[in-house]
C-alpha cells in the first residue's frame, strides 16, 4: 500500500513509522522535481536529521536497487 503524492509514491509503513521524515521527503521530492524518486528523497531527508545512519541508509539503497 502506498500514499500517492503527485509523482512520488511513499509507502504507508514509512508514513506510520517516521511521519516527520516522510513529510520532509515529500517536500524534498516536490522541490527537486520529477528526477527524484521517493526512496532517494526519503533517505536524504532521514540523513539530514540522523547523519549517523549513513551506513544503514547506503545499505538500504543498495539492497533495494539489487532487488529491483
Amino acid at each position: 500500500m502506498a500514499a500517492r503524492t503527485g509523482r512520488v509514491r511513499l509507502q504507508f509503513w514509512r508514513w506510520a513509522l517516521a511521519p516527520r521524515t516522510t513529510w520532509q521527503a515529500r517536500r524534498l521530492a516536490a522541490d527537486f522535481g520529477p528526477g527524484m524518486d521517493a526512496r532517494t528523497a526519503w533517505v536524504m531527508a532521514r540523513l539530514k536529521r540522523h547523519p549517523d545512519e549513513f551506513p544503514l541508509a547506503m545499505k538500504h539503497l543498495n539492497d533495494e536497487e539489487d532487488a529491483g
